[in-house]
């Protein structure tokens, strides 16, 4: 086999670069944001609540993005950095945060359901003893926003083992 030129040799090694370089391009070009939908509900956690604003906000407070309610109650809110936010929901009677952070992994949707209820005789009784105020609502100081459930994008199904007893699988939530 005759020798190669140098211009041969460049050729060579950029295309080997290039081959082990563009499938890792590829994998750093994922998305780095996350979507959070949901529905926003009412004190009954039955009726959807329209024209509400689900503000959400990062770790330093900084509001990062929102959007508010269709008729259905239901929000889409796109574009946010992954890790962990909060979520606020904001009406005409005042803004109410949810105390519970939510994570979200780069390209993950995430569904919460949220309702805005009636706070009880207890958050009260803590608010006087300088307990964090869960609700900052100038007319409604008895209105909070409660994460009523998180649903994950790959909900894992359980299955059942081999045996002939049929017990369920091992999971997380069903330890053997």
């Amino acid at each position: 086999m005759p020798p190669m030129t140098t211009l041969a040799r460049r050729v060579v090694a950029v295309a080997s670069i290039l081959a082990f370089h563009v499938p890792f391009a590829a994998a750093l070009a994922a998305p780095a944001t996350a979507t959070l939908t949901g529905t926003v509900y009412a004190g009954d956690v039955k009726t959807p609540l329209a024209g509400a604003t689900v503000v959400v906000t990062g770790a330093a407070g900084k509001i990062l993005a929102s959007e508010p309610t269709g008729a259905d109650g239901s929000f889409t809110v796109d574009a946010i950095p992954a890790g962990s936010c909060h979520v606020t929901l904001q009406t005409a009677d005042g803004r109410f945060p949810v105390a519970t952070p939510v994570s979200l992994a780069p390209g993950q949707t995430r569904s919460v359901h949220v309702a805005l209820k009636g706070r009880s005789d207890q958050d009260e009784k803590n608010k006087k003893k300088g307990a964090a105020a869960t609700g900052e609502g100038r007319g409604t100081g008895a209105m909070i926003a409660v994460l009523i459930g998180v649903v994950a994008a790959g909900a894992a199904a359980i299955s059942y083992g081999n045996d002939h007893n049929q017990q369920p699988a091992t999971s997380p939530s069903t330890p053997n």
